[in-house]
């Protein structure tokens, strides 16, 4: 598997759903943001999955103090994978 393509595939549900990218903090942080939730997408080489990271305000976020979220293990197919994804980010990331 290509984990830059599914990670370009992940960036891009959460861009259809109405998150910006956006720039934070001196360490020039990169999010998907909407509404105040910044979030990050992390891929664990050693778990073989993707994590949603997540801060609540701009202060966490421009300080990388973040919570890790829900997590998309590669054992499912794709289509599967951004599909739950989907789901977890208007139910979990948007309200």
């Amino acid at each position: 598997m290509n984990i830059n393509r599914i990670m370009q595939e992940i960036e891009g549900v959460f861009l259809e759903l109405g998150f910006k990218n956006e720039i934070v903090g001196e360490k020039r942080f990169r999010y998907l943001v909407y509404n105040g939730c910044y979030c990050k997408i992390t891929y664990l080489q050693s778990r073989e999955a993707f994590v949603i990271e997540c801060a609540d305000n701009e202060k966490d976020a421009s300080e990388g103090v973040l919570e890790d979220g829900d997590w998309y293990y590669l054992d499912d197919s794709l289509e599967n994978l951004l599909i739950k994804l989907r789901q977890d980010i208007v139910t979990y990331y948007m309200t």
